[in-house]
């Protein structure tokens, strides 16, 4: 509906002042209540172009819009020059006949001519997979739901880092402090393997002579020495079989898996060429990329060792995704420490020739309330397998009644760390994740149940959701709550188009919120189910399973699951 009304006055300043308007600079907002269902102040940035006070323009503007082209009913001039616009009744109605038509295609936008990959998770191996992970995960899975919802073609990709530093160290560890162990024997391998470089790097810091014994192993890793490979391969192979079973409780799935090993081999390949090219340089024994007159300091590319790290493997990568998968935009999901890097990475593939729309989203940290920050280095991890756990036991503890805890946890796991920002820092609190009231996966959940509940009762009452009037009067106090939850359903393929543009994910968990609110006030006030008025109960009936329709698609979207009971 934003996109349409900005079209709407798009053309009408054409027609009342002769301008080709960037529509794209025409803001539209939901303005607070009593001042109109949207609103715009393009009048005040028009005012100087034209000469004109802000009121005069946005007079002329009123004058010249189409109302009956988008179902406005009327526009209102406000001080110091907005515009106003107000839907008709039959045009904000005519939402719950299309929603229940459409089902959980609502919202569903026009097919784009465009192909997205969406790189997200990234574990290392070698390395438990703990709840900053999670974050990851959770906002790269919702993002790719969301750009699908708008017509985007979407390549879900995850980029495992199983070669590296990291690893030598692991091994080494293995090697060093656990000669001769059965590893088969082990139970939980990944937080063995957790602990055993946590273990390594404490050794390494503390005692110079290790660095050099580490470095050896990188090297006969590096070598292909058959011995360190196997132990590299089997030890991989936990890592990767965790990987899969947690994505699968998530309810995850990948349509490509990139490898760090094998990027590492195509890096030293094209490494040649990037000297010859001048992108890259010989410094003191490295091979670095000055990126200083761009203010991005320099990328080291391979160690004076020959050594290759992080750079060398994903500007392969970052050819590869666009030339074997003809994608027309790269979103990687990653740290926010990472920042720097990405922005040097895309700086080297433009100075290559290579200018694509990548763009990197970057996330904080995630802590558990009252904990300190997480670090593999430090052995003080907080496992996502551990998160999970607690918060259905938390569950099962608050609502001993529920057969579903499990199910209820991970949708409060997913809710509460998608509803910050994704630059905003999380404290996880296992307590208010699993509050019933306030913006929760538990209380979005809740009002799908208790819709069920209330459509179950019509069902058994023999009572039809078809045939309603769906003629909602809104001229008094109770059937302002109808208007207002109504005009709520109406926002959601808005809320579609605006993420697949800032890819801002989180506005999904305020929007189930809102949602959720508005139909608890609408409920309270409102009886659904009046044996006595069959006209009108048929009508609620079908906005309220209209609205269980639009909150069970954004619990889908996040990943949630929309029980019919708690």
């Amino acid at each position: 509906m934003k996109t349409e009304i900005q079209q709407l006055i798009q053309q009408a300043i054409k027609s009342a002042f002769g301008i080709d308007f960037d529509v794209e600079k025409i803001k539209v907002d939901y303005p607070p209540e009593g001042m109109g269902d949207f609103s715009t102040n393009v009048a005040l940035l028009l005012a100087k172009e034209i000469g004109k006070s802000p009121m005069e323009v946005a007079e002329e503007l009123r004058d010249k819009i189409a109302l009956k082209d988008v179902g406005l009913e009327k526009v209102e001039v406000a001080l110091p020059g907005f515009l106003n616009l107000y839907l008709a009744e039959k045009a904000v109605q005519e939402v719950i006949a299309e929603i229940n038509e459409k089902g959980s295609q609502f919202g569903n936008l026009e097919k784009k001519n465009e192909k997205i990959m969406i790189e997200y998770s990234q574990p290392n191996t070698h390395k438990e997979f703990h709840i900053g992970h999670l974050r990851n995960v959770f906002i790269g899975s919702t993002l790719v739901n969301v750009l699908k919802k708008a017509g985007s073609d979407v390549i879900a990709a995850n980029y495992i880092g199983d070669t590296g530093t990291h690893i030598a160290k692991c091994l080494w560890g293995l090697v060093k402090f656990h000669p001769g162990e059965d590893l088969s024997k082990i139970e939980n391998k990944t937080e063995f393997l957790g602990k055993v470089y946590s273990e390594a790097v404490q050794k390494i810091e503390s005692d110079e002579k290790y660095k050099d014994e580490f470095k050896q192993i990188q090297k006969r890793l590096e070598d292909g020495d058959e011995e360190i490979v196997k132990l590299w391969k089997e030890t991989r192979q936990w890592s990767l079989d965790e990987f899969s079973a947690i994505y699968k409780e998530l309810g995850v799935s990948f349509d490509e898996i990139f490898y760090e090993s094998e990027e590492e081999i195509a890096g030293k390949k094209m490494l040649p060429n990037l000297l010859e090219k001048g992108v890259a340089k010989k410094s003191q024994g490295a091979v670095i990329a000055d990126l200083e007159e761009y203010d991005l300091g320099v990328l080291v590319l391979q160690r004076g060792d020959g050594s290759v790290l992080y750079g060398l493997k994903d500007i392969p990568l970052a050819i590869e995704k666009f030339e074997k998968y003809k994608i027309d935009g790269s979103v990687i999901v990653a740290d926010v420490r990472q920042s720097l890097y990405f922005r040097q990475i895309f700086k080297i593939l433009e100075q290559m020739g290579f200018e694509k729309k990548m763009v990197h989203i970057g996330y904080e940290f995630v802590a558990l309330k009252g904990g300190e920050s997480m670090s593999s280095r430090k052995g003080n991890v907080v496992p996502a397998q551990y998160l999970i756990a607690a918060v259905a036991n938390e569950v099962k503890r608050k609502f001993p009644e529920t057969d579903i805890s499990s199910e209820i946890g991970l949708g409060a796991v997913k809710f509460f760390m998608l509803k910050y920002s994704s630059g905003t820092k999380i404290d996880f609190d296992i307590n208010e994740s699993v509050k019933i009231e306030g913006t929760t996966g538990p209380y979005v959940q809740y009002a799908h149940a208790r819709i069920a509940s209330i459509l179950q009762k019509a069902s058994l009452l023999r009572l039809s959701l078809s045939g309603g009037s769906l003629r909602l009067s809104l001229s008094n106090v109770s059937n302002k709550r109808e208007r207002a939850l109504i005009f709520e359903l109406l926002k959601f393929p808005d809320l579609i188009e605006e993420i697949s543009r800032n890819f801002e994910v989180h506005h999904l968990s305020k929007y189930a919120t809102d949602l959720a609110d508005k139909f608890h006030s609408f409920y309270n006030d409102c009886k659904v189910i009046d044996e006595t008025n069959p006209e009108l109960t048929a009508a609620r009936l079908e906005l309220v399973k209209a609205v269980q329709i639009v909150l069970a698609e954004v619990l889908r979207l996040m990943g949630i699951s929309a029980p019919d009971k708690m």
